[in-house]
């Protein structure tokens, strides 16, 4: 998806689009969350550095399904990811995707896209890409689904099961609204997981 960003968004705004897909990639985050994650804005997402302590990230409570401020771990590669930003220049939004009007050389007027805007977008990237989550039906008419903003959340989320993290801590970093909700898309990931160590070992 990043080498087909420009294609979608033009070469002058592709750099921040790509920093945009790898933070959903790296953070586990929904796109609305990603695009509220500040540096020292009040009320927003911000990532927390203690002394002795790992990072965190603080999620105040407006924007939990459950209404309830929480601080859920700063995964590594994420905060590797933060910290490519100079600390000078740790202010404001860490997101802030370019408009696409720079495509077609039209000064940018609007102010800063929001998250739904954002997230058509990055299906724009996934179709153009060629990502596909889902094949599609002839027979009933269902078309093809390209990767979405959701797909790259869930895409981490995949990854850290297979690294050997606990469900239990997915479902606390991921925040779903009730355990049944990670229980069904985690048992399906277990069974793929045993499907590919059975056919490694009779392979």
């Amino acid at each position: 998806m990043l080498d087909k960003t420009a294609s979608i968004v033009g070469e002058e705004a592709a750099k921040s689009w790509r920093y945009l897909l790898r933070g959903l990639w790296e953070s586990a985050l929904r796109v609305d969350e990603l695009m509220h994650v500040s540096w020292d804005e009040e009320n927003t997402i911000r990532p927390i550095w203690k002394p002795g302590k790992l990072a965190t990230l603080a999620i105040p409570h407006h924007k939990q399904k459950n209404a309830t401020e929480e601080e859920i771990p700063l995964l590594p590669c994420f905060e590797i990811l933060l910290l490519e930003t100079p600390e000078a220049e740790r202010t404001g939004w860490v997101f802030n995707p370019v408009s696409l009007q720079t495509k077609v050389g039209r000064r940018v007027r609007q102010k800063r896209p929001d998250a739904e805007w954002t997230g058509k977008v990055i299906s724009r990237i996934g179709k153009a890409a060629g990502v596909i989550v889902e094949q599609g039906n002839a027979e009933t008419g269902k078309p093809k689904k390209f990767a979405s903003a959701h797909d790259l959340r869930r895409s981490c989320a995949d990854r850290l099961l297979d690294a050997g993290v606990p469900p239990t801590n997915i479902a606390r970093l991921l925040r779903h609204s009730n355990w049944q909700t990670t229980q069904r898309y985690y048992a399906m990931g277990e069974v793929q997981k045993d499907a590919r160590i059975i056919r490694e070992l009779l392979d």
